[in-house]
């Protein structure tokens, strides 16, 4: 492929350019960095792939992270398809592929390990895309983000993508500063398919936002009729049905919630023309020869019968396989009615005719509020198909007390939230610039921050308040590590400091089970086990069956000790407890699952989800390596062989990730 001309190319890969695709081309042209804000489905991913060509043109490797690893799957997919690109790999916590790949997908935590443990792995990497990088705005992960972009070496182009934000402005300024590298904003605010925004009630029927004045009176006015409080959403499917209004994805903020409604739509309708049942028999098929499932009975079967109909559940709970049949179905336009969660939005690209909001309120980790308007124009986003469809449409399903008091002018087209900086370095980072530039290394880092900027713009009065208040609680959480024997004096990083840099997360609890001799006498499935009590966290109602636990007893007490220890040194630091404990909820179906169980035998020893549990599992083998190569550094063979023996014994069935990215055989992961 030639070279770009200067003043940005017209056409790449076959594609018109839209003008701020050529702008944002432009500026990768003379070498600058390029932030893009653009609605959902406005085309920002072919900005990303001009960067990479023109990282390959000029003979360096090009990285591309992603917020969820089901992102960081399908690009890989993607590009490894792409004949332009073909030499892809893959690093997640899942799977590692191919590392050396020219073009390599992973996620931004593993990015920012990577410049945390060797950095010289980055030398000779050209350009970094960071997709969907309004995720900073994450309260439990935002950081991993502003600490990748802070500590990136200067050399390296970024190519940020992210959908509309309010402060566009302070964070391109903000991203100038620490990047030393003029950075282009192209920010689109034209839908390539415009969005039509309607509302539903049972006794108010299909409105549009400009009659909701008129309707709320009356309701106001009917409000002891307790009929008016009934939800019935089938007239609105009903509707979407009869004005041929499909495919609908039907956004619900709970994972029963989505099955449920599946299956009932399934009972209800049957959405498929005779050759598109035909279509979806012969991807069945195609898909156990290549997978080797049964559907004839179980929840394939059953997933197998409802998709028949055009309808499908996708959520994080459900198996990796039965995800991947749901998305293979939809992509090809097999599915009419899919129920889905928010995650379906979040970067993979399945537009959809209408998209339709179960509610309007959803948990913000706290409390149910109103959602903001950014999470609501990310899921509106799907509605339209580029192409297909004049418009989009967006129903929103009103409760009476959204009808009277709901903020749907603000969630439907209010001022888009700002990004919010979620800096926290861990202990991990704080103990690797401890070792770069003592305590005060931290302090220095915090002084680059987003965090700081924002409080900086603010006044000086916030920027001080703001500084009081980090310096303080580095100096606490440098208190820890020193009290726990991590750091010592200026510079010094002890044993045990050394190897929490190689953990990546659950990093205090896992060095110390090491040093504290808890994985001396654990075989294989208990190691296993073990693991899983380290990183899983429980959801609400999780049950598991505790007699499983009996040969583990004695490990887990003495994991509770010492990670319940190092709980109580974070408080005598003057912080509040970080550290997650133990906890006991998954580990009897992770023990019997490596003890050689069946699948789908675990229903006995945990009512979690199977999407949760493979989940784990697959969280369990990543942290089971990191063991193993803090063991082999440490020269501890025997661990190393148990360790060994603990991936094997796992890493079988639906926990092996390799089926669900159609991994030949000469692609064998690390």
């Amino acid at each position: 492929m030639p070279p770009m001309a200067a003043a940005g190319p017209t056409e790449f890969k076959g594609f018109q350019l839209a003008p701020f695709q050529r702008r944002a081309a432009a500026a990768l042209d003379t070498g600058s960095n390029v932030l893009v804000a653009a609605p959902t489905g406005a085309g920002k991913t072919l900005v990303a792939e001009y960067a990479i060509h023109l990282a390959l043109m000029k003979g360096r490797r090009a990285l591309y992270t992603a917020p969820i690893k089901a992102l960081s799957n399908q690009k890989f997919r993607d590009f490894r398809d792409d004949p332009a690109i073909g030499d892809a790999g893959l690093m997640t916590g899942d799977i590692t592929l191919q590392p050396a790949s020219q073009v390599l997908v992973m996620t931004t935590e593993i990015l920012r390990n990577t410049l945390t443990e060797d950095p010289q792995k980055l030398a000779d990497v050209g350009v970094v895309v960071f997709d969907e990088v309004h995720y900073m705005d994450d309260p439990e992960r935002g950081s991993v983000w502003e600490e990748t972009l802070l500590f990136l070496p200067q050399e390296v182009v970024i190519v940020a993508l992210s959908a509309t934000i309010a402060n566009l402005g302070q964070f391109a300024a903000w991203l100038e500063r620490v990047r030393d590298r003029k950075i282009v904003v192209v920010e689109e605010t034209k839908r390539p398919v415009p969005l039509k925004h309607l509302l539903y009630h049972p006794k108010a029927g299909i409105f549009p936002p400009s009659r909701l004045k008129q309707v709320r009176a009356r309701f106001v006015k009917a409000s002891k009729d307790r009929s008016m409080k009934k939800r019935d959403d089938g007239p609105l499917l009903d509707a979407l049905i009869e004005d041929g209004d499909l495919p609908a994805l039907y956004f619900c903020f709970s994972r029963r919630l989505c099955e449920r409604k599946a299956l009932k739509a399934a009972g209800w309708f049957d959405l498929l023309k005779p050759e598109e049942t035909k279509r979806v028999k012969t991807l069945w098929e195609e898909a156990k020869v290549e997978f080797g499932f049964d559907d004839s009975r179980g929840t394939m079967g059953e997933l197998k019968n409802m998709t028949l109909r055009g309808v499908a559940a996708h959520h994080a709970g459900m198996l990796p396989l039965h995800k991947e049949m749901v998305e293979r179905l939809f992509t090809r336009g097999l599915l009419k009615l899919l129920f889905t969660t928010e995650t379906f939005a979040l970067g993979i690209n399945m537009p959809a005719r209408a998209v339709v909001f179960d509610s309007l309120t959803k948990f913000d980790g706290v409390d149910f509020d109103y959602m903001r308007t950014r999470d609501y124009l990310q899921m509106a986003g799907r509605a339209g198909r580029l192409g297909m469809d004049e418009s989009g449409l967006v129903y929103s399903v009103l409760e009476y007390e959204d009808v009277v008091e709901a903020p749907i002018h603000r969630i439907q087209s209010g001022q888009v939230e700002p990004v919010i900086s979620r800096f926290d370095l861990d202990y991990a980072t704080l103990v690797h610039l401890h070792g770069l530039a003592g305590n005060e290394g931290a302090a220095q880092a915090w002084e680059r921050s987003f965090a700081a900027f924002q409080a900086r713009e603010h006044s000086k009065q916030r920027e001080e308040q703001n500084r009081r208040r980090m310096r303080g609680l580095i100096e606490r959480r440098y208190r820890f590590l020193d009290a726990m024997g991590y750091v010592a004096g200026d510079r010094e990083v002890k044993a045990r400091g050394r190897t929490c840099l190689h953990l990546y997360g659950y990093e205090i609890q896992l060095t110390e089970l090491l040093y504290e001799g808890v994985f001396e006498d654990a075989d294989p499935p208990s190691l296993c086990g073990l693991i899983a009590a380290v990183i899983h966290e429980s959801r609400r109602r999780e049950e598991f069956w505790r007699n499983a636990l009996r040969p583990m007893r004695g490990l887990l007490r003495r994991a509770k000790e010492a990670v319940d220890y190092a709980i109580d040194a974070e408080r005598s630091a003057g912080l509040e407890a970080s550290l997650k404990p133990i906890d006991e909820a998954m580990a009897p179906a992770i023990f019997e699952y490596a003890n050689g169980r069946e699948f789908e035998e675990l229903a006995r020893f945990t009512n979690a989800a199977p999407g949760d549990f493979v989940r784990v599992a697959r969280m369990t083998v990543q942290y089971l390596r990191h063991l193993r190569k803090v063991a082999q550094l440490g020269g501890q063979e025997g661990l190393v062989g148990r360790l060994t023996e603990a991936v094997d014994c796992i890493y079988r069935g639906p926990v092996d990730v390799r089926a669900e990215l159609r991994l030949g055989a000469d692609d064998l992961p690390e």
